[in-house]
C-alpha cells in the first residue's frame, strides 16, 4: 500500500438562477486556478446543464479533469432518497448517457443532489453502469445538512467500501464503490469554511491528513466554482423565526445564514488558500475519482 495521502478535490456545479455565461466564467476561473496550483479535480454536473454549457464542459475535460454526474436536472423532483428504484434507474441511465454524449467519454462517478441517497440508489447506479458514488458523508451530523433526519451518516464507514443495496451506509456486496465525502460532525466543504473561517478549515485538513496517514482514507473536499471566483454577492440571507424550524427539502435554513453572509472575494481567497495549503502538505497525491477507483482496486 502506497504511503501517499490521496486527496480528491470535487466541484459541484449548479445553475440555479444564474445565467449560463456567469456560471461558465466561474468554471473558467476555477480551471485557471487549478492549473496555477497544478491540481486536478472532479466536476459533478447535472446532465441538462452540461448540455447547455457543453463547450465549457469539454474544455474542463481537455484540461485533464474528470466530469461526474450530479443527476439529470438537480431539480426539486430529484431527491433520490425518496424515489423508487425504477425512477432512479431511469433518471441515472438518461443522465449518464447525456453527459457522455457531451464529453464523448465515459462517466463513472456520481454525487447525489444534497447527498441524499438510499439503497435503491446503489442498485440503480450499478445497473446504469456507474463505478463510484460520492454521496455518503460519514460522521456528519445530519441536523447540519439538508437531510436533517439522516442518522445513517453517523455509522457509515470512513474508508471506501461496497455499500449494501438495502442500506447504503453499511458495507455490502454491490459492485459500486462508495468513496465517502470527508466529514467530522461538519462537512469538509467550502460552506463549512464560510461559517468558521480559514483557520478552522486548515486545522480540519490537518486532522484528516493525520487520519489518512494512519488509515489510508482519502480526503475528499467539496467546493463550488463560484466559491473560487471573486464575485459580488447578489443577496444576503436574513434571519426569520421560521429558519429555526426544519423544512423537508433544505433542513434548518439558519445554516445558510451562518455560511453565506460573507464577501465573495474573501470566500475565493480563503478557498484558494486552503487548496494551496493542501498542495504544500507532505505525501499528498491529488486524484480524480476515476483515478481513486483504480488505486483502490490495485491495492485490494
Amino acid at each position: 500500500m502506497t504511503s501517499s495521502v490521496p486527496v480528491l478535490i470535487t466541484f459541484d456545479i449548479h445553475s440555479y438562477n444564474n445565467a449560463d455565461k456567469e456560471v461558465s466564467e466561474w468554471i473558467d476561473e476555477t480551471v485557471r486556478v487549478l492549473k496555477s496550483i497544478s491540481l486536478k479535480a472532479t466536476f459533478f454536473i447535472p446532465a441538462v446543464f452540461a448540455e447547455r454549457i457543453s463547450d465549457r464542459v469539454r474544455s474542463v475535460v481537455r484540461e485533464g479533469h474528470e466530469i461526474g454526474c450530479h443527476g439529470l436536472t438537480h431539480g426539486v423532483d430529484e431527491e433520490y432518497h425518496i424515489l423508487s428504484y425504477e425512477k432512479q434507474k431511469a433518471i441515472l441511465c438518461e443522465a449518464k448517457k447525456r453527459i457522455e454524449d457531451v464529453i464523448s467519454g465515459e462517466v463513472v462517478s456520481f454525487r447525489a443532489p444534497a447527498f441524499k441517497i438510499n439503497g435503491d440508489t446503489v442498485r440503480a447506479l450499478d445497473e446504469a453502469g456507474f463505478k463510484a458514488d460520492i454521496s455518503v458523508t460519514s460522521q456528519r451530523l445530519g441536523i447540519l445538512s439538508s437531510d436533517a433526519s439522516n442518522i445513517g451518516w453517523l455509522y457509515a464507514p470512513r474508508s471506501p467500501y461496497h455499500p449494501d443495496t438495502r442500506n447504503p451506509f453499511r458495507r455490502g456486496a454491490s459492485s459500486i464503490w462508495e468513496i465517502p465525502q470527508s466529514a467530522l460532525i461538519f462537512l469538509f466543504s467550502s460552506n463549512t469554511g464560510m461559517a468558521f473561517g480559514e483557520g478552522f478549515m486548515k486545522t480540519f485538513f490537518r486532522i484528516l491528513h493525520a487520519e489518512s496517514k494512519a488509515r489510508n482514507n482519502p480526503i475528499v473536499f467539496m467546493v463550488h466554482p463560484e466559491d473560487i471566483y471573486p464575485r459580488e454577492m447578489k443577496h444576503q440571507y436574513k434571519f426569520e423565526w421560521k429558519d429555526l424550524l426544519p423544512s423537508k427539502r433544505h433542513g434548518f435554513a439558519i445554516r445558510y445564514i451562518m455560511s453565506h453572509n460573507k464577501d465573495g472575494k474573501e470566500i475565493a481567497r480563503q478557498n484558494i488558500g486552503l487548496l494551496r495549503t493542501m498542495k504544500c502538505a507532505k505525501d499528498i497525491e491529488f486524484l480524480t475519482v476515476k483515478e481513486m477507483i483504480g488505486r483502490i482496486e490495485a491495492n485490494k
